[in-house]
């Protein structure tokens, strides 16, 4: 039973502590913004112009790439790859 008790107040604090608010999210938004044009206009894009707008979109549209490739890299990844090998080791030599 204590066990138990341990186990939920940690799998708990892990569950809340992954939680945001809305401002924090709005804040790394915001930042993240900042970010992109400052690196349009590092390229040398003026602001408020169409291809100011392309070189925005096009940032975040590598950035959801590597996101969709990240993820599915996770996805592809064995979960149980550290253990695997020593507790299913072949048990005869292979020469």
């Amino acid at each position: 039973m204590k066990t138990l008790v341990i186990a939920l107040c940690i799998t708990g604090g892990l569950a809340l502590s992954a939680c945001t608010t809305p401002e924090q999210r709005a804040s790394a938004a915001a930042a993240q913004r900042n970010a992109d044009e400052a690196e349009c206009t590092t390229l040398g894009f003026q602001p408020e112009t169409e291809a100011f707008a392309d070189c925005l979109l096009r940032l975040r549209e590598i950035r959801s790439e590597n996101a969709k490739t990240r993820a599915l890299n996770n996805a592809r990844r064995d979960p149980f790859w550290p253990w695997y090998r020593s507790r299913y080791r072949y048990p005869y030599r292979y020469w």
